[in-house]
């Protein structure tokens, strides 16, 4: 959502949302609070559905809601597209995943490729919520400029990067300034001892709070991160030390 207001603005103009449902009411506010200055949502619903969790919405700005799948067709749903809800002369198409009807992604596919045929093949921004980072690739070709998935930053931590828990939160700690990593000076008594010997006498900040030794800096002030315990500290600038954790 920070990209779309990156890219149109203050205001985010006129968009459409396929696949929408009430539980996707959370978006909507969303979007309205960052400017959308109108809202078209297709889905499946019955309009006399989905009429009182919009009642809300409305309030605050022009909500249209339209029931219609790309289950009927891609043609069906590309005209559609083209005739109610006008996708040609959108901001931005966000198309959401449809649970329920076989492959969800597969679903997602069918849905940009109507909306690329509505458009003569000259989409505005769509941005779509794929389920499975795998199937990014099938969208090529189809005008998808940003594809996101729920977790997507857990996902790549976690299975990308293969970092567990911990390190997710120690991150996230770096982030709200809550640890700072810092270079010091290398002791006078450190000069010709080991790595090991300076994560056991570099253990408090001046403050007296714990911290965590991380690396050094060689001779050319180049940073080395987890040197290995046997490192001579011969001609080390200096340490790189993790400071303001918790007693």
């Amino acid at each position: 959502m920070a990209e779309l207001a990156a890219t149109h603005g203050e205001g985010l103009g006129r968009l459409v949302v396929v696949n929408w449902a009430p539980e996707a009411i959370g978006l909507v506010r969303a979007l309205q609070g960052l400017g959308a200055a109108s809202l078209v949502l297709i889905g499946t619903h019955a309009a006399a559905a989905v009429e009182a969790s919009l009642v809300a919405a409305r309030a605050r700005g022009s909500v249209e809601y339209l029931a219609a799948s790309v289950g009927d067709g891609v043609e069906v749903f590309a005209e559609f597209l083209g005739r109610a809800a006008s996708v040609a002369t959108a901001g931005s198409v966000i198309v959401l995943p449809h649970r329920g009807r076989g492959e969800t992604d597969a679903f997602s596919r069918l849905t940009c490729t109507a909306i690329h045929r509505a458009c003569r093949g000259q989409p505005p921004r769509i941005v779509v919520a794929v389920e499975d980072p795998e199937a990014t690739h099938e969208f090529a070709g189809l005008g998808v400029t940003t594809i996101f998935y729920p977790g997507f930053l857990r996902a790549a931590l976690l299975a990308h990067a293969c970092l567990d828990l911990g390190v997710l939160r120690f991150m996230l700690a770096l982030l709200r300034g809550g640890l700072r990593v810092q270079s010091w000076p290398l002791p006078p008594e450190l000069r010709e001892r080991s790595f090991r010997d300076a994560c056991l006498a570099v253990e408090t900040d001046p403050e007296g709070r714990p911290v965590t030794l991380l690396g050094l800096f060689d001779a050319e002030r180049t940073m080395v991160v987890n040197p290995g315990p046997g490192r001579s500290l011969a001609g080390a600038t200096g340490l790189l030390v993790l400071t303001g954790q918790d007693t």
